[in-house]
């Protein structure tokens, strides 16, 4: 096919051109220097055209923002919105009718997965591809019947230009941590095109997490959304704080020995089914390392505090979790048994989205261990 090409950067525009013309030198290439936030760039674009018959339109020019949507620029936003939603329709619509007249043709508009969702720190810029979705497979069931295709391709973060354009540092998040060669986007939507598919999802990942959408309440998956494309230093929701105290008629070195004695936790403790220690603690100087399994979650855990027959703490991470895990011991006032107190926090993606249900079921879960360790040291008294 011969080809228009059009973009802002008009050096990067002629190079374009001629590694095509490098590539197949039979090849007929155009170029439009504009910029499409404008309608003079639109109109610049096509007045070249005129009225050649056009048979595929891709509408792939875009950019993006980051960050929260209160301490955005206006005017780039409202660029954003031009290029991203206003030059998509305005280029469509002067295609598509001559395409249905002719009975054939196909346009393929470059959405993203950010489309299938809210988007927390990117809410113009996603709101913009869920227009673009939206639309595409509108004008798909409008033209098909005419022998026309319409396609919106959805990719995730690819190797473009398009991350250094955001003009922030996106590495640390998710969502921008990988990125995928652009070869197999365009073989996708070229093919999806020439399918006639209304919308085409390039990677297993990216269609894992489009479909993902469609189980969870929106307003869950908007938060998940935030979660996996917060700023570094944006914080990640309040912590889930719990507080249990038992009385255990035990000395505080027993009851010391029982619950520093991480190999033995399956002994006793009826909801951990395993320990597996991966670093062994020579004295409480060296903190010892180990994997534990309590209910569903293996955790991976290390003890930062153990100072007999005082204090016992450790941390522990699994997937969207985070917690500290504290033990004080003092003397009860018979003499003969030991005050145990116990504060246990969590951050993450899971305590912060499931806070309501969480809360009072690890209350409860660190209840349940207090309880089993007075029975294994002794006889205990849950206040």
């Amino acid at each position: 096919m011969s080809l228009v090409l059009t973009g802002r950067n008009e050096a990067r525009l002629d190079e374009t051109a001629a590694q095509i013309r490098r590539a197949d030198p039979q090849a007929t290439v155009e170029t439009v220097c504009a910029d499409l936030s404008t309608e003079s760039g639109v109109s610049a674009l096509l007045d070249h055209v005129g009225n050649r018959p056009v048979e595929v339109l891709v509408n792939n020019a875009g950019f993006g923002s980051y960050g929260p949507f209160a301490k955005a620029d206006p005017s780039r936003e409202a660029d954003e919105v031009a290029v991203d939603v206003s030059a998509v329709v305005a280029l469509a619509r002067s295609m598509l009718p001559g395409m249905l007249t002719r009975g054939s043709g196909g346009i393929l508009n470059v959405a993203s997965t950010i489309a299938f969702q809210p988007a927390p720190y990117q809410a113009v810029y996603g709101a913009s591809k869920a227009f673009v979705l939206s639309f595409s497979q509108a004008l798909w069931a409008e033209a098909r019947g005419a022998g026309v295709a319409v396609t919106a391709l959805c990719p995730g973060p690819t190797r473009t230009g398009f991350v250094d354009a955001l003009q922030a540092d996106v590495g640390h998040t998710t969502i921008y941590r990988q990125l995928a060669e652009p070869e197999s986007v365009i073989e996708a939507g070229l093919r999806a095109l020439d399918k006639g598919q209304p919308v085409v999802i390039p990677g297993i990942r990216n269609r894992l997490l489009a479909a993902s959408g469609r189980f969870m309440p929106r307003s869950w998956l908007t938060l998940v959304s935030a979660r996996m494309l917060a700023p570094a230093d944006t914080a990640s929701g309040p912590p889930i704080e719990v507080h249990n105290e038992i009385v255990i008629h035990a000395t505080a070195a027993r009851v010391w020995d029982l619950l520093t004695d991480v190999d033995g936790w399956p002994s006793w403790y009826r909801a951990c089914q395993w320990v597996r220690r991966s670093e062994a603690a020579s004295d409480s100087d060296q903190p010892a390392s180990f994997l534990w399994k309590a209910h569903p979650l293996v955790l991976r855990s290390t003890v930062v505090a153990a100072q007999r027959p005082h204090a016992f703490a450790f941390v522990a991470d699994a997937r969207g979790l985070h917690a500290h895990r504290s033990f004080t011991f003092h003397a009860a006032p018979d003499g003969a048994s030991t005050v145990v107190v116990s504060h246990e926090t969590q951050v993450g993606l899971l305590p912060w989205l499931g806070r309501a249900v969480l809360a009072p079921r690890l209350r409860a879960a660190n209840q349940a261990m207090l309880a089993d360790l007075a029975r294994a040291a002794g006889h205990g008294v849950t206040t």
